[in-house]
């Protein structure tokens, strides 16, 4: 009577889970990161279009400069890649700042919000949140 009372035991068990399994999906969905939008129509913006405010500090990489936007008045940060170790195309380790920037989406990292260029095509400055 015992075994028979574990064997039935665990069959209705497994009876139920065989059930909720048919109403649960079988891999969870990663929550939706937000989109950002960029009319490619419309080209790079220019850096003019934000005022300098006071130079941040200078790195390896760059030089970071407080700005704010001009058409908006937001203050951000404004990052000028530096272009001179380069002697052909974009330096790959800004590119991959860039890329790897803007794929993530957390409170901890900071956002790049645009790339926007200079005079030249040597000045090249990655737009942040400040």
């Amino acid at each position: 009577d015992v075994r028979g009372m574990k064997s039935d035991t665990s069959n209705s068990h497994s009876d139920t889970e065989s059930e909720d399994d048919e109403d649960r999906p079988e891999t969870p969905e990663p929550p939706a990161q937000p989109q950002r939008t960029v009319n490619m129509l419309q080209g790079c913006r220019s850096v003019d279009e934000f005022e300098r405010l006071n130079k941040i500090d200078e790195g390896t990489y760059g030089v970071v400069y407080r700005a704010k936007d001009k058409k908006t008045g937001e203050v951000v940060a404004l990052k000028k890649v530096k272009m001179e170790k380069e002697k052909e195309g974009f330096p790959l380790t800004s590119l991959r700042e860039i890329n790897i920037l803007l794929s993530f989406h957390h409170p901890y990292i900071v956002d790049v919000k645009e790339v926007v260029v200079g005079s030249s095509l040597d000045s090249i400055f990655m737009v942040m949140e400040y």
